[in-house]
């Protein structure tokens, strides 16, 4: 059973945070520019869409639920009132239930079926559009058989309908707007080919219409909303566990995800490493270069350094200024150190020029681990930084662009 929530604080189940790394883009700041940007045309950037089309998947599981619960509710109280009540005629009856039981009903529990079995399933809007259409074939069907023995089906019932979807069925405006336009023309064709109403009847027709366009305006601005909304959410979200520069975590949310990790871990009884990376002579490298150079330096680096998170648990974040902090997961004292030296490797790797450095002429970084193995607890994260932090000064003493891997000692206390 997993313990924390890997959407959460793991930026690797984030697509977000991975394109916007490869062009120098945090996540905050992308968010920021779909804003500025608009989105009339209800689409966002591809990584936004993506993540939003998730979004309004799952969150729309219950108002999908309830829409088919209304349909078949509905279709069930029609049939039990249809003769005493709306006076239906009885050479209409069976015509009428072929419809009802034949069309209408089994596209109602195909897809409260699908919605309850599969419900995060692509499939999930075409079987809302099932729905929609079964609705709608069922309906016009009853109006051209009950128009030949002189009974008014109404056709506001199609325009219910349309209205129905685009407010509860959480299907995207641009896949719901075809069915509804055609929908729209199969009123008005089937008003004129079959029915041939008398004319005081077209106002029935023209409310049908009215809610159509009701329907359509209201999908839209209601899709609009919810774009809003979501947007403006996870800006908020990420503006306050992610760090605005690298858009890897920040400090308070790398706190709380080693925290939660290293209880997993301990949980599990399976070992783990917490790195902490610092950029050599970074100070110096700012008085060379200039405070933005050094920027777009962290950011590379980050990009380099969230490729090391391998599981959906690792963690990564910017621990504070130039120093970063990586949590590996399920590793030995091997591992940990094969990791490691591959994260230095990859820093260095990237040739960013450092002429002050002093050790190479690119830009570097030390790599302090302690590793806690398995079966054993420690006394808390800070504990396990703390002994972290050590092995990465040990790291610069021995002239930086190092690695230092420990085992966690229990023993040890701070001074």
């Amino acid at each position: 059973m997993r313990f924390l929530p890997a959407d959460l604080y793991s930026l690797k189940l984030r697509p977000i945070a991975q394109a916007a790394a490869g062009r120098g883009a945090s996540p905050v700041r992308k968010i920021e520019r779909q804003i500025a940007r608009g989105f009339t045309t209800l689409r966002f950037s591809r990584g936004l869409e993506v993540d939003f089309c998730r979004y309004l998947q799952q969150s729309g599981r219950l108002s999908r639920i309830s829409l088919v619960l209304i349909s078949v509710l509905g279709l069930f109280l029609v049939m039990s009132i249809d003769r005493s009540v709306l006076g239906l005629p009885p050479e209409l009856l069976w015509p009428t239930r072929a419809f009802q039981l034949g069309v209408m009903m089994p596209s109602a529990l195909i897809c409260g079926l699908w919605c309850l079995c599969w419900p995060e399933s692509r499939v999930v809007d075409f079987m809302m559009l099932l729905l929609f259409v079964g609705m709608n074939v069922g309906m016009l069907g009853q109006r051209v058989v009950a128009s030949r023995y002189g009974f008014d089906v109404p056709a506001e019932m199609v325009g219910v309908t349309v209205v129905a979807m685009f407010s509860m069925a959480r299907i995207r405006f641009w896949l719901l707007l075809p069915a509804a336009l055609v929908t729209t023309a199969g009123v008005i064709l089937t008003e004129m080919l079959f029915v041939h109403a008398d004319p005081n009847a077209y106002y029935h027709l023209f409310s049908a219409g009215l809610l159509l366009i009701i329907g359509i305006m209201g999908g839209y601005s209601f899709e609009y909303f919810i774009r809003w909304t979501w947007l403006n959410s996870i800006l908020l979200r990420d503006m306050a566990r992610l760090d605005s520069l690298t858009g890897l975590l920040n400090r308070q949310a790398l706190e709380t995800a080693t925290d939660l990790a290293r209880a997993q871990a301990e949980r599990d009884g399976s070992g783990y490493a917490i790195a902490m990376i610092d950029v050599d002579a970074f100070g110096a490298y700012n008085d060379r270069y200039g405070h933005q150079a050094g920027d777009a330096t962290l950011i590379r680096i980050a990009a380099a350094l969230r490729k090391t998170v391998r599981r959906p648990l690792d963690v990564c974040g910017r621990y504070g200024g130039e120093e970063f902090l990586v949590l590996w997961m399920d590793v030995d004292v091997e591992q940990a150190h094969a990791l490691a030296e591959k994260t230095r490797a990859a820093i260095e790797r990237a040739r960013i020029p450092h002429a002050a450095s002093g050790v190479t002429p690119w830009v570097t970084a030390t790599i302090g681990v302690c590793c806690v193995p398995p079966g054993q607890s420690a006394d808390g994260t800070q504990q396990i930084v703390r002994q972290a932090d050590e092995r990465l000064y040990e790291g610069k003493a021995l002239g930086r662009n190092q690695v230092v891997v420990a085992r966690y000692d229990a023993a040890a206390r701070p001074p």
